[in-house]
């Protein structure tokens, strides 16, 4: 079985979200780049990304994310945020930023809370188990919903941000 990463990269796309505290005029603002490319192994047993329009089960594609301030002044507040589209699991523990940086995810956590929840990693969730005792265990890569980073510091004018995750085709 084969996917077009068309598919995937179309849902991430469309979903990629950037969050502005009290700035004004962020769409002028800040300007981004987004790319994906499917991780392979080349001869030497390097990792290699490569550019490639489908895609196996179990092969994994990474995300990345380019953010530049283009103003003259430093932001403040920025959150970066993207999808984990249906049909794929994020590879934790593969996540990458260049600035320094809040990671977390997204996901159901608890069952007595209505909706998706934000949480650092690694993550819990709580379940019920087989005697109907509410307990907690690691979150699985699979209940993941989306991921992002809430910046430490001000992106200086002119600086960039570069965040990147990866996920693997169920």
């Amino acid at each position: 079985m084969r996917i077009h990463i068309s598919q995937l990269s179309k849902t991430l796309i469309a979903s990629t979200a950037l969050s502005l505290a009290g700035f004004a005029a962020a769409a002028d603002a800040l300007t981004s780049e987004f790319s994906f490319r499917v991780v392979e192994t080349n001869a030497e047993g390097e990792e290699v990304l490569v550019e490639r329009e489908t895609i196996r089960p179990g092969e994994v594609i990474s995300y990345e994310l380019r953010h530049q301030n283009t103003t003259e002044g430093a932001m403040e507040g920025l959150v970066i945020a993207a999808p984990v589209p249906d049909g794929v699991s994020l590879a934790l523990g593969a996540e990458v930023t260049s600035v320094a940086a809040v990671f977390e995810v997204q996901a159901e956590m608890d069952p007595e809370q209505e909706g998706l929840e934000w949480s650092t990693v690694p993550a819990t969730r709580k379940v019920v188990d087989a005697n109907g005792n509410m307990i907690e265990e690691p979150l699985p890569e699979e209940a993941v919903a989306a991921v992002r980073w809430t910046l430490s510091e001000p992106l200086e004018a002119g600086a960039s941000a570069f965040n990147s995750y990866r996920v693997r085709l169920n």
